[in-house]
Parts: C-alpha cells; sequence; structure tokens
C-alpha cells in the first residue's frame, strides 16, 4: 500500500504507508475508520501532513538506529576487556582462589 507525497523538488512519489485508525475509542457502537499514512521509516525524509495533502521534508538529525555505535564501557576496565593480552587468572588470583597456576 503507497500514498503519494509531494517532495521539495515539487516531484509526487509513492512511499510506503500503513492505516492508522482514527475512529473514537471512548464510542463502543462506532464502527473504526482509518486512513493512509505514509510510514515514518526513510532515512532522509519526514512526513507531514497540510489539509489532506501529505509532504516530505528533509529529516534533520538521525534516526537511532543509524547513529554511529558509541565504544563499550567496559573497554576502559582492562579486567572486562576479553581482548586484552593474557587472558586468565593471575598469579595473584590463582593463589587467592587456591589454583596452582
Amino acid at each position: 500500500m503507497t500514498i503519494a507525497v509531494q517532495f521539495p523538488d515539487g516531484s509526487v512519489r509513492n512511499v510506503p504507508a500503513q492505516l492508522r485508525e482514527i475512529g473514537d475509542p471512548l464510542r463502543a457502537d462506532a464502527l473504526p475508520t482509518f486512513e493512509r499514512v505514509p510510514l515514518n521509516c526513510d532515512s532522509r525524509w519526514t512526513f507531514h501532513r497540510r489539509g489532506d495533502r501529505w509532504f516530505a521534508r528533509p529529516r534533520s538529525g538521525s534516526l537511532t538506529a543509524l547513529r554511529p555505535a558509541k565504544p563499550e564501557w567496559w573497554r576502559s576496565v582492562p579486567q572486562m576487556d576479553d581482548e586484552t593480552p593474557g587472558d586468565g587468572p593471575t598469579q595473584q588470583q590463582s593463589q587467592r582462589f587456591g589454583s596452582a597456576a
């Protein structure tokens, strides 16, 4: 399912859409009604309605899923970093736990 959206260059393109319920949820006797709205899944565009038409605007910022990954906080703790050389217990840790090194 698609919906027509006008882009800043004046072109009208069909973008993926979904159905959104617009009925009154407080009235149990009313049948639900739906409208088509653009999916907000494009990393470059956001979609806004003016009247009964949809318009695309360039997205500012970034989507959470597309942000660069932050380094893991435990990498700064030498004892928690799996990639540090000399894996395994130290001599002092071995003596503390009663195992032979």
